[in-house]
Formats: structure tokens, C-alpha cells, sequence
């Protein structure tokens, strides 16, 4: 059996058989322009351009973001808004369109540059319910035209990309339901409110779950017959465990999200949520709400070892990512890492339900070495 790299992404999500583990390439930009360089590309800080023939080399099937298994085939509806006016930048990511600020940031010793995002909470002074205006994010949605959606990498229409193999069309835009509250309030503030003013959190959490359900259910009228993978990320969780009670998730967080995974299943979407941290807690709610793949996989928080992740979810929900970027692939050996990799595939085998990746964008101190040891390990068995 021989697939194309769509049909073994698809075969895996719904862990179905596939010719073998499928495998995406997510690294930051200062260790992908390292890795181009190795690779004696021209002009290495052409991504775009690149991405094609890089991929190849290396052996990957998708270039994947944080959330999306094709990053360079997702797609977001044009903004009409304001721009961000200084001291705040665009953060690139759309939540300056619903008035959350971003500074720019830099980590000196890779000099990287990146949006400090959340900086100067808008709804930080707010005391009580009455202080966050009525449907003060929806009136935005007019800022937005949904039937010009584009790729910000790339002038091609979804069309285009739908209809062959080298593609698989995602959206998936402003729906970090817990991380948009903490944005808005500042997140200190907003888990303070879960535990002590209940009612200013339920209303803001109603403020940002309706608004992130219609602005998808606009995304939904142009994409619904087009995209394929609906990719969100919320990042409820740290290293030992929840931010805030599960209780509260499964009260506030989890009606909100069953309302968007169905939205996104009645159009035929994958839906697949990227969470760092541990998640144990309630990642079982999401998977009986209807997740198709759970992203990230980060084996160094508590009890996230792959073996104890392949036991729990290994039959119920495809995972992609699970090589961890923190300790894994930055402090261990080639041989340490092509152990990894092997374990995995001994684990899951050619069942589907796996799509190998780093857990996250690898940091840039990342050896070059370990980088390249994930795809020659899998491509050589």
C-alpha cells in the first residue's frame, strides 16, 4: 500500500490504516533558517518559497503550525479594521482586531524577535458584570470580510488546494476561548475572577464564547465546503496540571467548545486542539465532546510519558506531535532521540491515530542533528 502525504495525514486522523507514521515539520524561525542553510538553500529566509523542495529534503509530509497540520494552507478572512497603533504591534496572530495589545519583544541571546502579546489588558479595571460592555466583540465582526478570505503566505484560493494532494485546507481563527479572556483581563486577573467574582467571569466568558462562535460560523459559510481541518489552541494547562479547577472547564469552557466542534462537524472539518502542558484532567471531556486530534502531546509535564498517553487516548483520538521540544530534542542524543521516535512507532504501528511531529515549534538551541534524526528514523524503517 502507498499513500500521498493527504491521504496518510487523513488515514492517521481517522485512525485508520496508513503506509507509515506520517510526519509534520514545525521548528522556530531562527532553527528553520539554520536548518535551510544547511540544506544550501539561496535565500533561507524564504519559507514560502522554499517550503516545497525543504520539505522533501528533509522528509516531512505538512509544514504544521502551532494548531494546523498545513500551515501554509490555512486561511483567514481580510481585516478592515484599525491597525495597531504605537506602542502596540500587529502580533500576527488577529487578536489585535479585538482590541488585545501586543508589544514587541526580543529574546536577546538568539536575537529573535516576537509579540509580547497581552500587555496592557483592556478590561484590566473592570470590577463587576456592568463594566464589560454588551456584545462589545461581536459588534466587530463587521471589521472582518469573510467572503475575501485568503493565505497570508501565499496568493492561492482555497480551491486551488482543496482539489489536489499537497494540501489540506485549515481554518481556525480567534477561538482561544480561555487565553482570550486572560488576554482581555490579564490572567491574573481573569483566574482571580473564576475564584472569587464568578459573575464578572461568567460575563466575560460569554462575551468571548459567543463572539468566537459566530465569527467561525461566518468562517463556515465561504469555508464549510472547502476546508478540512478547523485547528484551535487554548492553553489550559501548565507542566503538574490544570490552571484552574476542572470543574470550572466543564462548567464554563466545555458547552462552548461542544458548540464549536459541532459547528465545525456539521461542514465535515477534523477539529484538533493544541494544549500544552498536562491535560489529563480534561482532555477525556474534549475527546467525548468530539476532538479528532489532540496537539502538542508535551511528554514532559506530569504523567504525559508516551507510553501513559498511548495507553489513556491511544484508540480514542489521533495525536500529532509527541516528541518533546523541551528536554527531548534539545538536551538528548541523536541515539536518545531515534529511541523516541522508534517507541512510538512500535506503540502505534501503521494503525493510524499518530502524526509525528515535535511537540511544539523546536527552540532554536535545537541541535540541527536531532532535528533531522526524527525523519531519516522513520523514512529508513
Amino acid at each position: 500500500m502507498s499513500m500521498t502525504k493527504r491521504e496518510r495525514i487523513i488515514a492517521a486522523v481517522q485512525r485508520k490504516e496508513v503506509d507509515r507514521i506520517p510526519l509534520t515539520f514545525r521548528a522556530s524561525k531562527f532553527l528553520t533558517t539554520m536548518l535551510m542553510k544547511h540544506y544550501g538553500f539561496e535565500d533561507p529566509a524564504d519559507f514560502t518559497g522554499n517550503r516545497g523542495d525543504f520539505l522533501q529534503r528533509i522528509g516531512a509530509d505538512f509544514w504544521s503550525s502551532g494548531s494546523k497540520v498545513d500551515k501554509f494552507s490555512t486561511f483567514i478572512p481580510s481585516y478592515r479594521g484599525e491597525k495597531p497603533k504605537p506602542p502596540y504591534v500587529d502580533d500576527g496572530t488577529f487578536f489585535y482586531t479585538i482590541g488585545i495589545h501586543a508589544k514587541p519583544g526580543n529574546m536577546a541571546s538568539w536575537d529573535i524577535d516576537y509579540p509580547n502579546v497581552g500587555v496592557d489588558p483592556p478590561l484590566a479595571a473592570a470590577e463587576r458584570p456592568s463594566d464589560i460592555k454588551s456584545e462589545f466583540l461581536l459588534r466587530r465582526l463587521d471589521d472582518y470580510d469573510f467572503k475575501r478570505m485568503h493565505n497570508k503566505y501565499r496568493n492561492v484560493k482555497p480551491g486551488e488546494l482543496s482539489a489536489g494532494e499537497d494540501a489540506i485546507v485549515c481554518i481556525g481563527t480567534l477561538s482561544s476561548l480561555f487565553m482570550i479572556c486572560c488576554y482581555l483581563r490579564g490572567m491574573e486577573n481573569f483566574l482571580t475572577d473564576l475564584a472569587c467574582n464568578r459573575p464578572l467571569a461568567e460575563r466575560l466568558i460569554s462575551e468571548v464564547g459567543e463572539f468566537c462562535l459566530e465569527f467561525n460560523r461566518r468562517e463556515l459559510e465561504v469555508m464549510g465546503g472547502q476546508a478540512e481541518y478547523y485547528g484551535t489552541w487554548d492553553d489550559v494547562a501548565g507542566q503538574s496540571g490544570m490552571l484552574f479547577s476542572p470543574d470550572i472547564f466543564r462548567k464554563y469552557f466545555l458547552p462552548l467548545y461542544r458548540r464549536l466542534i459541532a459547528q465545525n462537524k456539521k461542514h465535515g472539518l477534523f477539529f484538533g486542539w493544541h494544549v500544552c502542558g498536562s491535560v489529563h484532567e480534561v482532555l477525556p471531556m474534549m475527546i467525548d465532546a468530539g476532538i479528532d486530534v489532540f496537539d502538542v502531546v508535551q511528554t514532559s509535564a506530569r504523567d504525559m510519558e508516551i507510553e501513559n498517553v498511548y495507553r489513556l487516548y491511544g484508540g480514542k483520538v489521533c495525536l500529532h506531535g509527541g516528541l518533546d521540544v523541551q528536554k527531548l530534542l534539545v538536551e538528548k542524543s541523536e541515539g536518545e532521540v531515534r529511541a523516541e521516535v522508534r517507541k512510538i512507532m512500535d506503540l502505534w504501528g501503521n494503525r493510524g491515530g499518530v502524526i509525528l511531529a515535535p511537540s511544539h515549534e523546536t527552540l532554536p538551541d535545537t541541535p540541527i542533528g536531532n532535528v533531522l534524526t526524527i525523519y531519516e528514523t522513520v523514512l529508513s524503517s
